[in-house]
């Protein structure tokens, strides 16, 4: 996920509703979208808006979705950390234009054989969530980045990422909970960047000064290969901003934050 072709030729600009999108043309056939909202989005909205978008640019034929990244900042009762601009949304998705009989001919094969498969999958992502999240507030953080596949590693500066790490843990102090809330499994689904068993994991932890702590790990597992995470979202609201906040706006800054439900 997260590596491009360089720039080969133009940049097309459109407006998406509120949102912006540039496509740029990287080879014959292939083509970067770029959406950028003010306000966070969902995946699937922006990923609605990519295929709106991905029909116009491949003119008649079909688009086929490739490697993709994202990148979130909302200020949610209080203010934004120092290193990130708040309140924006970029979205990076690769997409391919191919001729309809090639398109029908990509199969999408599921590698789980049966419940007891997912089932176990489901556990193994729910462990791997729990000591990852106990790497961090134990500051092991190299041990930590380890458990991220090597193309979200090289989508990120590992410095800037284990200093935004180690900062996240000194504001929010000892950590007190860790509740992965829910498992998702897509077992090779259409559109995914790379074949292979994708796991989500929902999770809402409680930490001294940050009671609220949530957002999800997305696992993936290529065939014959080990779960590693491929993206991670995640939000809270620190001891102080809570304060600030009355107790009926409660659900709706949980709704955006994605808290699951306990």
């Amino acid at each position: 996920m997260n590596r491009f072709f360089p720039l080969l030729a133009g940049v097309i600009s459109m407006a998406v509703s509120a949102a912006e999108l540039s496509v740029r043309a990287v080879q014959p056939g292939v083509y970067e979208l770029v959406l950028t909202n003010p306000t966070a989005l969902s995946e699937g909205e922006a990923r609605a808006h990519i295929a709106k978008a991905a029909s116009s640019v491949c003119r008649g034929a079909t688009a086929t979705l490739g490697k993709w990244r994202y990148a979130s900042s909302e200020t949610i009762g209080g203010a934004a950390p120092p290193s990130a601009e708040p309140n924006t949304f970029l979205f990076v998705q690769e997409i391919s234009c191919v001729a309809s009989a090639q398109a029908q001919s990509t199969e999408h094969l599921p590698t789980l054989r049966s419940e007891e498969e997912a089932k176990t999958a489901q556990n193994e992502v729910k462990l791997k969530s729990e000591v990852y999240f106990k790497l961090i507030a134990s500051r092991r953080v190299d041990e930590a980045l380890t458990h991220m596949t090597a193309a979200l590693r090289m989508s990120v500066n590992e410095t800037r990422w284990k200093s935004d790490k180690l900062a996240f843990q000194a504001m929010a102090g000892e950590q007190l909970q860790v509740s992965i809330a829910k498992i998702t499994v897509y077992d090779n689904p259409a559109g995914a960047p790379e074949p292979g068993l994708y796991v989500a994991a929902d999770y809402s932890n409680v930490y001294r000064e940050m009671p609220i702590h949530c957002g999800y790990l997305m696992w993936f597992r290529p065939v014959g290969g080990e779960f590693r995470i491929t993206r991670e979202e995640t939000g809270h609201v620190t001891s102080e901003q809570l304060k600030s906040i009355p107790n009926a706006q409660l659900p709706e800054v949980k709704r955006k934050l994605r808290c699951p439900a306990l």
